[in-house]
């Protein structure tokens, strides 16, 4: 009897073992596969991180990221178009699936680019950031799933596992590996989303000068880092979209404007309470066609050239 129970115990004892070491297996694989991927893929847009997957109870599958008007939108790897189509809650939205395994969605778009049975490249454009469906304010909501989308999302897996993105907010460039814009921020030293002091700003001069371009540098990241709005910019420059290139020169005006860096909560018409001006007037200088305004952008609350 006495034996029977050390055999008992024993085959516990093995199999407790052995499963550990499958669940340790499967582990690292799984953390070398996103690993991989993180090298594979590249960023859907340009812009901050504005909401997180998980959160609203559990109900958020995917992640939010805020952009200018306008902003490109383009394919994480190579695949197939699953699916192109306007939804009442997705707005534009479109579905791709990948070789690895896995399908993406990119929903509030302004406008699709693709059709269902499409084949796309790795960085190829899609579609423009919008703000159709169930949203609020301009943003790309992209989500990432383990196989195919189902209706319950229960296949659904957190996008930040692949685009693993540093404590502080940066500017993430489509077309690059999440690894590379890391190694872009630490060797050519990217400028920041987050400004030193989030708070009204008055130029010291007015002067003018010539900005080059380098590898990493996205018109948001000029825009905080020299506190001159988007728009600005491209009129100085004569830019149609927000695309620039590495060793491009780039006017700059540095200006006696009163300028703003939007924060989480801002409103146009808080803003224009606070610095007694009208919601029109600051529309406006910033050539804004609507009230929609996102956390760190530059806006210019007066005038004074």
């Amino acid at each position: 009897m006495q034996a029977k129970i050390i055999q008992i115990i024993g085959i516990f004892i093995l199999g407790l073992f052995t499963g550990v070491i499958l669940l340790s297996t499967q582990s690292a694989s799984a953390q070398t596969y996103i690993e991989e991927l993180e090298d594979q893929w590249v960023m859907p847009v340009d812009g901050k991180i504005t909401d997180t997957f998980g959160t609203r109870k559990g109900k958020h599958k995917g992640i939010d990221i805020a952009a200018p008007e306008g902003e490109e939108i383009v394919s994480v790897s190579e695949g197939k178009v699953t699916k192109s189509y306007y939804s009442d809650t997705y707005g534009h939205v479109v579905f791709i699936n990948h070789p690895e395994g896995y399908e993406t969605v990119y929903a509030h778009l302004h406008k699709r680019l693709v059709e269902e049975g499409d084949q796309v490249k790795k960085g190829q454009i899609i579609g423009i950031i919008g703000n159709t469906g169930i949203s609020t304010g301009t943003h790309l909501h992209f989500e990432l799933h383990k196989g195919e989308w189902t209706y319950d999302k229960e296949h659904a897996l957190d996008p930040l596992f692949v685009f693993e993105l540093p404590s502080d907010p940066v500017v993430q460039s489509k077309g690059k590996s999440a690894n590379d814009t890391l190694k872009s921020k630490e060797e050519e030293q990217v400028p920041t989303f987050a400004p030193e002091k989030p708070v009204s700003d008055l130029h010291d001069e007015n002067d003018t000068k010539l900005i080059t371009v380098e590898k990493g540098d996205t018109l948001w990241a000029i825009s905080l880092a020299h506190n001159i709005p988007i728009n600005s910019l491209k009129k100085w420059n004569n830019l149609n979209s927000n695309t620039i290139y590495p060793d491009q020169q780039l006017t700059v005006h540095i200006t006696n404007d009163q300028s703003y860096v939007v924060q989480s909560g801002d409103t146009i018409f808080s803003i224009a309470e606070e610095f007694s001006v009208s919601p029109e007037s600051i529309k406006t200088v910033n050539q804004l066609n609507n009230e929609i305004i996102y956390p760190e952008q530059v806006l210019i609350i007066n005038e004074n050239n």
